[in-house]
C-alpha cells in the first residue's frame, strides 16, 4: 500500500522539479531529452513489473516525475 502513495508523491515531485530547475530550462528542453527517457523508463517499468515489483514501480515512481516534470515545462 505505501509503494502506491508514493507513486502518488511522483506527480507534486515533478511540478517542484520544474518550478526548482526554471533557470536551467534552456538546457533541457531540446527536442530529444525528455521524449527519449519518457520512453525508455515507460518501456522498463512495463516489463519489470511483470519481473519484479520493487523495480517496476520504482522505475513508475521516476517515469511518473519526469513525464510530470516534462509537461510542466510546456
Amino acid at each position: 500500500m505505501i509503494e502506491y502513495f508514493t507513486l502518488i508523491l511522483a506527480i507534486p515531485l515533478g511540478i517542484i522539479l520544474s518550478k526548482i530547475t526554471k533557470d536551467e530550462r534552456s538546457i533541457y528542453v531540446k527536442p530529444i531529452y525528455f521524449p527519449t527517457i519518457v520512453w525508455v523508463l515507460a518501456f522498463l517499468s512495463a516489463i519489470f513489473l511483470t519481473l519484479n515489483k520493487t523495480l517496476g514501480i520504482s522505475l513508475a515512481f521516476s517515469f511518473l516525475t519526469v513525464l510530470v516534470w516534462w509537461k510542466a515545462n510546456i
